[in-house]
């Protein structure tokens, strides 16, 4: 079989690779896109964010709440925008969506294609990419597999790894309220971890119920299967044969505060990587931001640069780590500080547009003496890093 060509590849058809190969569609129908998925299955994956305008593709949203919470064992915070709901969106209706607008333009997007071998230099002006679905030669490549960044620790940058298990729960008797997502719940939480439960009800007899813990080691022994069993008896008094499990989503996003790769010297080939926010790990939103950039350069000829930050995001992010690093049994409470402000305001912040009053009304209704100390460290870790970056140099 000859290989197969097209001016653009776009490896990995995930929540990045799907926005890149929209925006093309959009900026340049004259050319031809291929999509390459390795999954044959359907993506049994989760996004959420609130919902700031971005999204290109709204009518794949699955679920929204308009009410949201935190729970500790010191109370409940919540917290309301109506403006910006909090939306969420199953990779399998985010895929059907995106078909459908894409049914006539000229891009594929291929299943079971996964890339095994990628000649990252252009020969004849083109790229040769191995996949399960054959060879394709392309013009143009964008690696959207989302590779973790991963920092070295002596180089002054925190990782901290958001591991999570979450079951589809479905009821025999209506328990759940579907006007409120749970974001955090810390009632069970150790001191030595940052460690929660996040419910995402749908109807009153289905959610999705997930374990999540923030922790500096990539693999964890934590059963988080058993710890949503006993989460859904403690909260809802439901026995094991009153509820089922329908589906679920497991995975580990990196939290870091590693620089960003600089973009390479081959504008051919553009890397859409660490989007997600480092203090938060929601990255859905941010990756519909980020795709005109990568297109703008991409039909331009120029490296497409990482998804960055303003300076105070990335600053504030910094603290925000080390204190997630270093005090995770103060995690709970700074967490339910946060939420106690208006909503809007902490929407703001947490979908990158805060002001600095914003940002200073948060700042000062966080616990003071963990934070100096972790703003301390930030400081004294910086700088470290900075002198032994300058000693490698000379």
């Amino acid at each position: 079989m000859p290989p197969r060509t097209v001016d653009v590849a776009v490896v990995g058809g995930g929540c990045s690779g799907l926005a890149v190969a929209g925006e093309l569609s959009r900026r340049a129908p004259e050319l031809e896109v291929l999509v390459l998925e390795g999954r044959t299955r359907p993506d049994p994956r989760v996004w959420c964010s609130w919902d700031d305008g971005s999204d290109p593709v709204p009518e794949a949203r699955s679920a929204s709440w308009d009410r949201w919470e935190v729970r500790t064992r010191a109370g409940i915070s919540t917290g309301t925008d109506p403006d910006h709901p909090y939306r969420m969106v199953r990779a399998e209706d985010r895929r059907e969506a995106v078909d459908r607008r894409l049914a006539e333009s000229r891009v594929a997007v291929v299943d079971g294609a996964a890339v095994h071998d990628f000649d990252r230099r252009a020969h004849d002006g083109r790229h040769v990419l191995q996949t399960g679905a054959g060879t394709v030669e392309a013009r143009l490549v964008v690696d959207a597999t989302g590779h973790d960044p991963l920092p070295s620790p002596q180089h002054g940058a925190v990782l901290l790894h958001q591991r999570f298990v979450g079951l589809w729960i479905s009821t025999a008797r209506p328990v759940f309220d579907p006007t409120t997502v749970t974001l955090m719940d810390f009632t069970d939480a150790p001191d030595d971890q940052v460690r929660f439960v996040y419910v995402l009800p749908v109807s009153p007899t289905e959610a999705l119920v997930e374990s999540t813990v923030f922790t500096p080691e990539r693999r964890s022994s934590i059963d988080f299967r058993a710890h949503v069993r006993d989460y859904v008896h403690r909260r809802w008094g439901l026995e094991p044969h009153e509820w089922t499990v329908t589906g679920s989503e497991s995975g580990c996003v990196p939290m870091t505060d590693a620089a960003p790769p600089r973009p390479g010297g081959d504008a051919t080939i553009a890397t859409v990587a660490g989007v997600v926010r480092p203090s938060s790990g929601y990255g859905y939103a941010r990756a519909h931001r980020h795709a005109p950039t990568v297109v703008d350069h991409l039909l331009d000829g120029t490296p497409a640069p990482a998804f960055r930050d303003t300076w105070r995001t990335r600053a504030l992010d910094a603290v925000f780590l080390r204190f997630l690093r270093d005090r995770p049994d103060a995690a709970p409470e700074a967490f339910r500080r946060l939420f106690t402000l208006p909503g809007p305001l902490v929407v703001r912040f947490l979908t990158e547009r805060s002001t600095p009053r914003d940002e200073l009304r948060i700042v000062l209704v966080l616990p003071k003496a963990p934070f100096v100390a972790a703003l301390l460290r930030t400081v004294r870790e910086t700088c470290v890093a900075r002198w032994r970056r300058s000693a490698c140099r000379a």
